[in-house]
């Protein structure tokens, strides 16, 4: 499974960034993370465990963010959950109108024989796509709010 989603942003790469980085605020952010717990926390990277609910399904993972800012980027690797394995980068780059982020998701489920297709036709498709796009509109729409300004909305392809 593999899913890139984009959206041009109009409001400060710090701000947005800050934003992506800050799992901790995103049930507040986002009424489908419903809690978030920061297990382990150093500067260079945060060990979180997260639930909600996807398409009225409940959800629980666990992952590694690590930001690298001064790559302008933001990588995520899950190590708990059903989506234990999949990795999760965060790519932003400054545009004439704020900021760039392109969100991409990979995703091979280690099951014998059907991992793949679970991955890449339910999976991907129905929950990480869903809440990829969710995710990224609401950090788009809090972050022109608090710039004072209005953007193009986040964009999604699957692959």
């Amino acid at each position: 499974m593999h899913t890139i989603h984009r959206a041009t942003i109009a409001a400060p790469l710090e701000a947005v960034f800050a934003l992506a980085c800050d799992v901790a605020s995103w049930p507040r952010l986002l009424r489908h993370y419903r809690w978030c717990q920061v297990l382990e926390r150093a500067p260079d990277r945060l060990v979180f465990a997260m639930g909600g609910w996807i398409r009225g399904w409940p959800a629980r993972w666990t992952a590694i963010q690590e930001p690298r800012p001064g790559d302008r980027r933001i990588t995520f690797r899950h190590i708990g959950g059903i989506t234990k394995g999949m990795t999760v980068e965060w790519r932003f780059a400054p545009s004439p109108v704020g900021v760039d982020v392109t969100l991409v998701h990979d995703l091979v489920m280690r099951w014998p024989l059907i991992g793949r297709l679970v991955s890449d036709w339910i999976v991907g498709p129905l929950f990480i796509d869903y809440i990829a796009r969710k995710t990224l509109r609401a950090v788009e729409d809090r972050t022109e709010a608090d710039a004072g300004a209005a953007g193009p909305h986040a964009l999604g392809t699957g692959g």
